[in-house]
């Protein structure tokens, strides 16, 4: 219940976003609400009007899956000690532009940004306390992750009540934006969890693609889920097996 209690006080404390960061955040999300929304505009000729509505409803998608994320991630650092910093990647975001360009419109890249986090001494006590725990950051960087993937399986369940391109947009985009962030490139998600450890990455890597593609199948959740989480096991000790354990016999 006290550990309850400090989060909570914690989260009261520290959540808010600074300035920089809802400003890199409101650029994200315009941008990548433009890169998902880019043929939406018409099909044979742009409609301003369809256009606007489309890409005003991506925008909408966008700002809450980034927000989710980005919440859940903030709040499990808080839990662990760290005061997380969000920041805009603006390299990714170029990327993201050149390539729906290219692609007209196929292809999405979802490469908004990473975090840091500043370690709150203070804050540590029954923790690691000495400096950035690096495996602490795997976690936190992964819990981002799940939290895509938890509101992709809420849109989901709302999906198979309400029949709606919104709905199936958002479960597509939450999934698609799971995965980009697995990529083990700085400032990305999946670089904090593969320093954190490649274990923690080959596990985290199975689940969240096995998950992302079953979810786009007509079974049930539940079943997505579990099976999800077997298949990560077996991929997981299939690469202790064969490269990790050979990686620590080397050294």
């Amino acid at each position: 219940m006290g550990m309850i209690v400090d989060l909570i006080d914690k989260i009261k404390r520290y959540y808010s976003f600074s300035p920089s960061e809802l400003r890199g955040l409101a650029i994200s999300t315009i941008v990548i609400a433009f890169i998902i929304s880019f043929k939406d505009w018409g099909t044979e000729e742009v409609n301003l009007a369809i256009g606007f509505f489309n890409f005003l409803q991506a925008m909408l998608i966008v700002a809450v899956s980034i927000w989710v994320h980005v919440s859940v991630q903030r709040v499990w650092a808080l839990g662990t000690g760290y005061k997380l910093e969000w920041k805009m990647w603006n390299i990714g975001i170029f990327l993201g532009l050149i390539f729906v360009f290219l692609s007209n419109g196929n292809l999405w890249l979802i490469l908004p940004g990473g975090f840091i986090v500043h370690h709150m001494g203070g804050h540590r006590l029954g923790w690691f306390r000495y400096g950035i725990n690096f495996y602490s950051l795997g976690i936190i960087a992964v819990m981002g992750c799940v939290g895509s993937i938890l509101l992709a399986i809420l849109f989901k369940t709302i999906g198979g009540v309400v029949l709606s391109a919104f709905i199936q947009k958002a479960i597509l985009f939450n999934l698609a934006y799971a995965l980009f962030s697995m990529l083990p490139i700085p400032p990305l998600d999946g670089s904090r969890i593969f320093f954190g450890g490649r274990m923690l990455y080959a596990f985290s890597v199975a689940g969240i693609v096995t998950i992302s593609i079953l979810l786009t199948m007509k079974i049930s959740i539940l079943i997505a889920i579990l099976l999800s989480l077997v298949i990560a096991f077996v991929l997981w000790i299939l690469y202790y097996i064969f490269f990790e354990q050979h990686t620590w016999a080397g050294a």
